[in-house]
């Protein structure tokens, strides 16, 4: 009796080490939301990326700081909105006999919408200012430096650290636009050329991470009502878009977007397609293949009151499309100037 006993403690031992081991060694997905996590530095290497939080099974939506997870019950997202239950997909069917065809659908998309756009927002709030966002923005900057600093004994590679943290904030400075046609901002023919309008009391703050990916935040009469994401085809290695869309943004937005069509107004033919998730508070998330002009792949995420009020704005992936340097406007080009108060302007001519 107490070797039978024995045996069934020692069996259950080992099959919570080998549970454990399992999922141990689970291969964490390289590409996330925001971009990949920082990592120690080595005397090699100064750079880094943007910290975050994988959600589930290495999955990360992450922003630069751990993202909480979103369970109504979580102390850590008190501030943030409650969400229902997050749900589960369920079998639909069409058709009959040798007919019938079963796919997995969201029984309820807007909810899921609304855990990705929780995660992807982060601390950053629709109706921010330009001020508040910059505060967020900067104190990623210090938190970020704060951790390098930590990893990192070599003197040298502090001194690295401290000009690390210096650029980031000059550059963060020169990154606030503000969108006027007498400042000569070179914006109209970037990937960005839709998304504003000049002489209409907008502006912009953007970032642009180590690992490819920039951020752009769009502010109408003072309050944030959009952000961009541009992510290098570099951030998903060996993918295409609609690979992407379908095992990253469906996972994270949900599994069953509005598939959306613009078309050229006078011949109708299709010049945009783009997948669509709307979350319960009218947030739009929308995803865009623009690989081929800009070499991004984009998500936009929109507040859905101001956008009724401001009007949609998508991006023109048409074959008319200006190319002049947009790869590189939109990629970091070293012909981007600012002048001083941190608005584009053109650059000087080259001696």
């Amino acid at each position: 009796m107490r070797v039978s006993s024995l045996f069934c403690s020692l069996g259950l031992v080992l099959s919570l080490s080998a549970c454990k081991k399992e999922k141990g060694t689970e291969d964490p997905d390289s590409s996330n939301l925001l971009g990949p996590t920082v990592q120690a530095q080595s005397s090699d290497d100064l750079g880094g990326g943007e910290d975050s939080d994988a959600e589930d099974e290495g999955d990360e939506l992450g922003t630069d700081e751990p993202v909480p997870e979103v369970a109504p019950e979580d102390p850590k997202v008190a501030k943030g909105p409650k969400l229902p239950p997050k749900p589960t997909p369920v079998q639909k069917c069409t058709g009959k006999g040798k007919k019938k065809v079963c796919k997995e659908v969201d029984p309820k998309p807007q909810v899921s919408a609304s855990y990705g756009v929780v995660q992807l927002m982060g601390e950053f709030r629709f109706g921010q200012s330009a001020d508040e966002v910059f505060k967020l923005v900067t104190r990623e900057i210090e938190k970020e430096y704060a951790e390098r600093q930590g990893k990192s004994k070599d003197p040298m590679l502090q001194d690295g650290n401290n000009k690390w943290r210096k650029d980031q904030l000059r550059q963060a400075k020169e990154n606030h636009v503000k969108f006027v046609k007498n400042g000569n901002h070179r914006w109209g023919v970037s990937l960005i050329q839709f998304e504003y309008e000049d002489d209409a009391n907008e502006e912009m703050i953007w970032t642009r991470g180590e690992s490819g990916l920039r951020k752009y935040y769009f502010f109408k009469d003072g309050e944030l009502w959009k952000v961009v994401y541009a992510y290098s085809t570099d951030n998903f290695p060996g993918k295409t878009y609609e690979q992407v869309a379908d095992e990253k943004f469906r996972k994270w937005f949900g599994m069953s977007p509005d598939a959306k069509v613009k078309q050229d107004p006078k011949t109708k033919a299709p010049i945009l397609r783009y997948n669509e998730w709307t979350a319960m508070n009218g947030e739009r998330v929308r995803s865009f293949d623009m690989t081929a002009v800009h070499g991004a792949i984009v998500l936009a995420v929109v507040d859905g009151k101001a956008e009724k009020r401001i009007g949609e704005r998508l991006p023109n992936v048409g074959s008319d499309e200006k190319l002049m340097d947009v790869v590189s406007d939109v990629l970091g080009s070293s012909d981007v100037c600012y002048d001083k108060a941190g608005n584009i302007a053109e650059c000087a001519a080259s001696k």
